[in-house]
């Protein structure tokens, strides 16, 4: 289960138009602006914490998956042992019919241990998309509230600038504000010390 955590997050916010108005005052791009939702993701502190969680929630298991992994591989090379063992012709009977029954024994513990991985994979990926998704509705809540603070008796329709050009997304802007910068004002303005010290790293 490789997890690129930033990928988790990126993308996530995606809010294709904002509507303010009515169809025939949005024809006044004097009242269209745009924002980028990619800086906001790099610049909100609760964006990047966000992030933070998921990486760090992420690394915890793909840790946990890989002590399972080699835990399974020292069983299997104990199985390819015995079943060497076996194979020597000058092993007793008592002795094979011994190792016969460790063989089976960890055999059973194999499956099991299989079993418990591929449960452990399933569950541990619902967490991540769960978690992913709440904080995802968390930050967009906010945004979507910033955004209307500053559109609101101002701009009728708001884009939002794609990260990957495609078919039908805004590629360009000429003339429209740009009021990413205002929304991560207010985003921000209650940012801890700390948190505030590191967007000024940032910009760096």
């Amino acid at each position: 289960m490789t997890l690129t955590s930033s990928k988790l997050m990126q993308g996530a916010l995606a809010l294709a138009i904002f509507s303010l108005g009515t169809i025939a005052q949005a024809q006044d791009f004097s009242k269209v602006a745009v924002v980028d939702y990619n800086t906001i993701l790099k610049e909100y502190y609760k964006a990047k914490d966000s992030q933070k969680q998921m990486e760090d929630l992420a690394a915890g298991y793909q840790k946990e998956r890989n002590e399972r992994e080699a835990g399974l591989k020292t069983l299997v090379e104990s199985i390819n042992a015995l079943q060497k063992e076996m194979q020597d012709p000058a092993i007793s009977d008592a002795k094979k019919k011994e190792k016969e029954t460790q063989l089976k024994s960890k055999g059973e513990e194999g499956q099991v241990k299989q079993r418990e991985m591929m449960a452990f994979g399933q569950t541990a990926s619902k967490i991540l998309e769960d978690k992913r998704q709440r904080l995802t509705t968390e930050l967009t809540e906010e945004v979507n509230k910033a955004l209307g603070q500053i559109a609101k008796n101002k701009y009728n329709m708001v884009f939002v600038k794609p990260q990957v050009p495609s078919p039908g997304a805004l590629i360009f802007s000429e003339g429209m504000d740009d009021i990413t910068s205002q929304i991560l004002g207010i985003l921000n303005k209650d940012a801890p010390a700390g948190k505030k010290d590191d967007k000024k790293e940032d910009k760096k």
